[in-house]
């Protein structure tokens, strides 16, 4: 089966011939603005050794809130509140890290069952309703942790 494709590929030939002389004038010149000094810049470019990249972590701050840790929060502030917008829970928070872990939490509870959430907009407040019991115990909760 291989020697009959190479038999057929020696029958193909390849095409020697320019573009048509009609559409000669239609190809743009590729040289056109390129002067001895621009080639000379381009290939030096080209051929110097490229620098490693690298990369720092020293902009990058550790995270100091856990999901456990806005749980037991959300915990302590949800019982009180009933009814709380999640701008509301957030509103004190500085960093966006402590924003994602709180809303983390939240859905922590909402997987348990301790709250509901509605959202009745699009990009709208999230509402997290309490449905928990008054004395919940944050030690009977299994909260996932993510790593990250």
């Amino acid at each position: 089966m291989f020697a009959r494709l190479a038999d057929d590929a020696d029958l193909c030939h390849p095409r020697r011939v320019g573009p048509d002389e009609r559409f000669a004038g239609l190809v743009p010149d590729l040289l056109e603005g390129t002067s001895l000094k621009r080639l000379q810049s381009a290939a030096i470019r080209a051929l110097l050794p490229r620098t490693e990249p690298v990369v720092d972590l020293f902009h990058v701050n550790p995270i100091k809130v856990t999901v456990a840790d806005a749980v037991t929060e959300l915990l302590e502030e949800l019982p009180r509140a009933g009814r709380i917008g999640f701008r509301r829970l957030t509103g004190d928070l500085a960093d966006r890290i402590e924003v994602i872990v709180r809303f983390l939490a939240v859905l922590e509870l909402f997987k348990q069952g301790v709250v509901d959430i509605e959202q009745f907009d699009r990009f709208g407040d999230i509402e997290v309703i309490w449905i928990g019991g008054v004395d919940l115990d944050p030690a009977t909760l299994t909260i996932d942790t993510y790593e990250g």
